[in-house]
């Protein structure tokens, strides 16, 4: 651990060393290498001349970018061939395109010039020049200055999810544009999932009309994919914009919208569903089996053709291996190829899927997890798991692309992971602490992803990516910031790109804080928003009844089933949340617990069992959890009542370790001291992999009693079975109500 004396020295360092920009420079993100400020400003004439030098295909295209720029700012631009004294705009390439980016930008009083090494380089000055106009007096001005500029990393990326929530063409292409602006390279387009298969392959024709559509909780359908035109159209615009796609079909794990459409792609060739809740899935394709290469095999030749990138993503992660453990034909190819186990397995599987796309001069990236059984040869490792995956992938010998989830995961909210945070990652410290130890890796760059279990449209994309995403441009092009300057620039655009029409987030604190409290006073349960974010409003919802705004405080109507959902304009952002309402004798009584639930399952407060409330999810803040002791409630009716049924609310949720018990009990006294029992309920049945579901179960009463104290106890103490990712340890249980009628 660095000193915090040494660490502030380093900032103060590292701030005093960064190009300091004069005041009348506009904010720029990233910050350019070395940036001079000179005296006065060029004023764009209604009409000016762009020349190229030289005139080719690819400097045309740029200077059609600079060229529509100056439209919007009402500029009419001419483009001819001419060398710098010929127009008053000159974009120069001195060679032919290559891998250097780097470029040179002079603005005078009379003239701009763009120069640069190659036409990558031209296309980077160009986006700096279009961030450099500014209008004073009625006039589109650019600041006199000289700036010399390289990027710090080769890969500058952002990865978007389309698998959980699917994103149409239209913002993908706009998004391109604003990543282009700050000079990001690599669109990582994750195309499949276990939710959702995206992309139209002409061979399997069940995998988008099967895999690519789930049936949601409430019964509806969702779905849809992405055309090869529609892939097209991306891959070009992003050409156009500097841009490379990379796609990313996922394999072994994370496929079950394929096992959906083709059944025998798994190892036991069951029948399965396109899953409609999140999480890490049992259900992996099966390496024992040689059709499922041929179909890997096949998927990925239309890949390539659709997609010239050179590097083409695998996945690789979060595969659970239980299937594999109890197939034959897999058992067989590790006795065979003689692999050790199920990771030897994965690294063998991997590696084949390798060869095959080197042999066709494309190179396979994975996750970290292709680390595990050892690096498949050429291999390219994205390092999400932490910090020291980068390390480790590069001891390896990997070429490695920095994402861990801890600096870069913009689907953590940015009261999580705030913009400040963010400016300080530096992927190139850890590189340098491993390549001192003779590691023979390199380090690519680095990616930001954007994972969509709970981002559910562009809006909402737009909310999460922005301004988290203009840091991670800053510290992949430039280095880590000082986060206060950086702050400031960030603010500067992003209100540029608010005016543009941009939904940008909060910089660090959360964009939706829902909170759900019970009010005893008014025995309701009241809705609030910590911290709102300007522009977003919560919805009620209710079918059948007319959507009204939900102010902050307000209560939940009576019983029936409600959804609250935040909006940005008519955009859901995040998921709405579900909330049945039930109306019972025990509501808002005095209740005593044996054991308090865990703090971090606070649900709605101390009466969250006999608030009225039914959630859905077990992180929607309506549930209660324990994991080892007993859920045990005493609840005081005020009177003797007569109880006809006690139903206890359950969740079971198997991949987030949450088992119904195995048994329920009910106990009853009039004084609150002599006890008897007076029912009893056993939930037997097996533990499915992957079972989700939400449940009330009864106690049975032989007759109605009458009582005044009801004592529930539900028996805790259960070991997740052996094939569970979390096997031999022990199992929650959660509850969100007592329904006393």
């Amino acid at each position: 651990m660095i000193p915090r004396r040494v660490a502030g020295l380093a900032l103060l360092l590292a701030a005093l060393a960064a190009p300091r920009l004069n005041a009348q420079i506009p904010a720029l993100v990233p910050l350019p290498s070395e940036v001079q400020a000179g005296t006065g400003a060029f004023v764009l004439p209604d009409t000016v001349t762009v020349t190229l030098a030289p005139t080719s295909p690819r400097m045309r295209e740029i200077a059609a970018i600079l060229v529509a720029n100056l439209a919007d700012e009402g500029v009419f631009a001419r483009v001819r061939d001419g060398g710098p004294g010929d127009g008053t705009i000159h974009l120069r390439s001195l060679a032919a395109d290559g891998a250097d980016e780097s470029y040179r930008l002079e603005v005078t009083p009379t003239s701009v010039q763009v120069t640069a090494p190659g036409e990558a380089g031209v296309l980077w000055g160009v986006q700096t020049l279009r961030q450099l106009v500014v209008h004073r007096e009625s006039r589109a001005t650019i600041p006199a200055v000289a700036i010399r500029d390289a990027p710090r990393f080769g890969w500058r990326g952002a990865m978007l999810d389309v698998g959980r929530h699917l994103f149409p063409v239209e913002y993908i292409l706009e998004h391109l544009a604003w990543m282009s602006r700050h000079k990001f390279n690599v669109f990582h387009w994750h195309l499949t999932e276990d939710q959702g298969w995206r992309l139209a392959i002409d061979a399997y024709p069940r995998l988008t009309e099967v895999g690519a559509w789930r049936t949601e909780a409430d019964g509806s359908r969702y779905g849809g994919w992405y055309s090869k035109a529609d892939v097209r159209r991306v891959v070009e615009r992003a050409r156009l914009l500097g841009i490379t796609v990379v796609p990313e079909i996922e394999m072994p794990g994370h496929s079950r919208a394929a096992l959906a459409a083709y059944p025998d792609l798994g190892c036991t060739g069951d029948s399965l569903p396109v899953p409609s809740t999140w999480g890490v899935f049992s259900d992996v394709l099966c390496p024992g089996k040689e059709s499922t290469f041929a179909f890997l095999e096949t998927v990925l030749g239309e890949v390539l053709e659709l997609f010239p990138s050179r590097y083409i993503h695998i996945g690789g992660d979060e595969v659970p291996k239980q299937r594999w453990e109890a197939c034959a034909a897999c058992q067989e190819i590790i006795r065979r190829e003689q692999l050790g186990d199920e990771h030897g397995l994965q690294r063998w599987m991997i590696a084949r899927i390798g060869r095959w796309l080197a042999a066709r001069d494309r190179v396979l990236i994975g996750w970290d997890e292709i680390l595990d059984g050892g690096l498949p040869p050429g291999a390219v490792v994205q390092a999400w798991q932490g910090s020291d995956r980068i390390g480790v992938a590069l001891a390896a010998g990997a070429d490695v692309i920095a994402s861990p989830h801890e600096w870069v995961y913009l689907n953590r909210q940015a009261g999580e992971l705030p913009l400040g945070r963010v400016a300080q990652f530096d992927p190139a410290a850890t590189a340098a602490a491993a390549q001192a130890t003779g590691a023979g890796g390199r380090l690519l760059g680095g990616e930001a992803p954007l994972w969509t279990e709970h981002v559910t449209s562009p809006e909402n994309a737009e909310l999460m990516w922005w301004p988290r995403l203009l840091a991670v441009a800053d510290v992949l092009w430039h280095g880590p910031a000082d986060s206060v300057a950086l702050a400031g620039r960030v603010e500067a655009v992003a209100d540029a790109m608010r005016q543009g029409g941009v939904a940008v987030g909060p910089a660090d604190r959360a964009l939706v804080a829902l909170r759900f409290r019970y009010d005893s006073a008014s025995g309701s349960i009241r809705v609030t928003q910590a911290g709102a974010t300007p522009g977003l409003v919560l919805r009620l919802e209710r079918e059948g009844v007319a959507p009204r705004a939900l102010r902050d405080g307000d209560p939940l109507p009576g019983p029936g089933t409600w959804q609250v959902s935040p909006r940005w304009g008519d955009a859901l952002v995040g998921e709405p949340r579900t909330i049945t309402v039930v109306d019972h004798l025990a509501l808002g009584r005095p209740i005593q617990l044996a054991t308090p639930a865990d703090a971090r399952y606070p649900g709605t407060g101390p009466l969250t069992l006999v608030d009225g409330a039914r959630g859905t999810a077990f992180n929607d803040g309506f549930w209660n959890g324990w994991v080892g002791p007993d859920l045990d409630a005493t609840i005081d009716l005020g009177a003797s009542r007569t109880v006809r049924s006690v139903d206890l609310s359950l969740l079971e949720q198997v991949n987030s370790w949450i088992l119904f018990p195995e048994v329920v009990e009910l106990h009853a006294s009039v004084d609150g001291q002599q006890w008897q029992r007076v029912g009893r309920s056993v939930i037997d049945r097996p533990v499915r992999p992957d079972a989700a579901s939400r449940e009330l179960v009864r106690v049975p009463l032989a007759a109605p009693l009458e009582t005044r104290y009801l004592r529930v106890i539900a028996r805790g103490g259960r070991r997740l079975p052996s094939w569970h990712s979390g096997a031999g340890e022990l199992a929650w249980i959660f509850a969100d109500e007592i329904v006393v009628r």
